[in-house]
């Protein structure tokens, strides 16, 4: 039983093999005579002629008994013979006289005919056969009367016409203005609208009004500018900068990636916890938080948002632009050894050190009056940088220290003063508010901080007096007035 299945396995499989190779055949007969300028449908009629070539055998004709036999070639029109007669066959018998139920046989007798028998069909004539001049083989015709021509196998010049003759082809050429540069081949109608960022990565970028170097000037952009493109064309791109302006520039002058224009500065931490990345965006690698007053040592800027920086250890990585500072921080003031009370000091001039002999304060609640009171008792403590206490401060430190005494919390640091508190006009002002100075460059940034102590005095840590003293209300730039306590 197990032989019978695998031998009736195997047939069928010989089966499929056979039928899948007569069906792949004529494909695979398709490049056969593949030669340069032979049109496809001549390719594919040597193809078919080569797999089933015309054959001479006559092929059984199978006539259905309710057919209609007659044979329109061999019978007599009755229009054009009367005495003709429709029953009689003419290639039976040429006598007038005989029975039409009579046929003669092959020894001459006759023999009944059966009247339900139908007429044996003529064989029709044989097509005419078209051979192919190159290879000789039969070529075959499809369709009907005109038909077949058009979809003749037969290699005629008419047969070599494209269906596409009729479209409109062009060659098109990039041309190159006397600068040697890309002249655009679209209208700005067929532009690609886009909406993407890019840097400038050329010096001294021109915006111009249309895609063209001879047109009208509309801005310079500076390389590493981050600009924004609107429309995309074939060799020049429509950008928009941050001001709102468009124009057309060259797309080779664009870059997905910032550009970094190459500096050699020094600035400082002036946040805490200022993140170090790995790539100059917000979604890469943090490589460390780095302390205020870290120093930076900075190779490259990139559109005034992003420095490259070496820190002094040499780990490399980009940080914001905002949060440095090229002010260097206050260089903290030694403090001198203490002598003991009621001694004269190394010095030549017999002059005792600042200290502070002042009484306690008198508080009298969370006021200003309170606060001018504690500044007062700190008069002639040292200027200590990042100092806080009765044993040094500096200018914010000592802000910090007459609030931490009535309970309440301030920043140190003068530039964070600044945006706390609320903000009040000259004419408002009351004891104990803060003023906050620009004395450096007048570049708008808080550098240091007093306390207001009325009839246009205040009191603050001095750095160029190194101690805490008093001072007048204008003595530089003021940026801002802040009250800290409610009234």
């Amino acid at each position: 039983m197990r032989q019978q299945r695998k031998e009736k396995d195997r047939r069928i499989t010989v089966l499929i093999i056979t039928i899948c190779a007569m069906m792949t055949f004529p494909i695979l007969m398709i490049p056969v005579g593949l030669r340069e300028s032979t049109p496809p449908g001549v390719l594919v009629g040597r193809a078919y002629a080569d797999a089933y070539p015309y054959s001479d055998q006559e092929e059984e004709k199978l006539v259905e008994d309710w057919a209609l036999a007659a044979n329109t070639s061999d019978t007599v029109d009755p229009d054009t013979d009367p005495a003709s007669d429709t029953t009689v066959d003419p290639e039976v018998t040429s006598d007038p006289n005989a029975d039409p139920t009579v046929e003669p046989d092959a020894t001459g007798e006759d023999d009944p005919i059966d009247p339900n028998e139908p007429d044996e069909p003529e064989e029709p004539d044989m097509p005419i056969q078209t051979v192919d001049p190159e290879t000789g083989r039969v070529l075959i015709e499809v369709g009907e009367g005109e038909a077949a021509v058009d979809e003749s196998y037969i290699d005629e010049t008419a047969q070599r016409e494209k269906k596409y003759a009729d479209l409109m082809t062009a060659q098109i050429i990039q041309t190159y203005d006397d600068s040697d540069l890309p002249i655009e081949m679209l209208d700005t109608s067929a532009f690609i609208p886009t909406d993407e960022q890019f840097f400038i990565k050329t010096t001294k970028t021109i915006l111009k009004e249309h895609p063209n170097m001879d047109a009208v000037t509309v801005a310079s952009i500076a390389r590493s500018t981050e600009v924004t493109r609107v429309a995309k064309g074939d060799t020049w791109s429509l950008i928009r900068t941050k001001d709102g302006v468009e124009g057309y520039v060259l797309t080779a002058s664009l870059s997905v990636e910032p550009v970094f224009n190459e500096i050699n500065r020094t600035v400082w931490v002036d946040a805490s916890g200022l993140k170090l990345r790995s790539e100059p965006n917000t979604n890469c690698e943090v490589i460390k938080e780095l302390k205020r007053w870290t120093r930076l040592h900075c190779s490259g800027i990139s559109n005034d948002q992003w420095y490259k920086v070496t820190l002094d250890d040499g780990t490399e990585g980009y940080v914001y632009v905002s949060y440095t500072t090229r002010k260097a921080p206050p260089t903290p003031t030694p403090k001198p050894t203490p002598t003991p009370k009621g001694t004269k000091s190394s010095g030549s001039g017999g002059k005792t050190k600042k200290g502070n002999s002042n009484p306690p304060p008198k508080i009298t609640g969370v006021n200003g009056e309170s606060i001018v009171n504690i500044a007062k008792s700190m008069l002639g403590v040292d200027y200590v940088w990042c100092g806080e206490s009765k044993g040094g401060v500096d200018c914010s430190g000592l802000v910090v220290y007459c609030y931490r005494q009535v309970g309440l919390g301030v920043p140190h640091q003068s530039n964070s003063i600044k945006t706390r508190g609320t903000g009040v006009s000259r004419s408002e002002l009351t004891l104990g508010d803060v003023i906050v100075y620009d004395l450096k460059g007048g570049d708008g940034v808080a550098d240091h901080v007093a306390i207001y102590a009325g009839n246009g005095q205040v009191i603050h840590a001095s750095s160029s007096k190194d101690a805490v003293v008093y001072g007048r209300l204008d003595m530089g730039t003021i940026l801002t007035y802040r009250r800290f306590i409610r009234s």
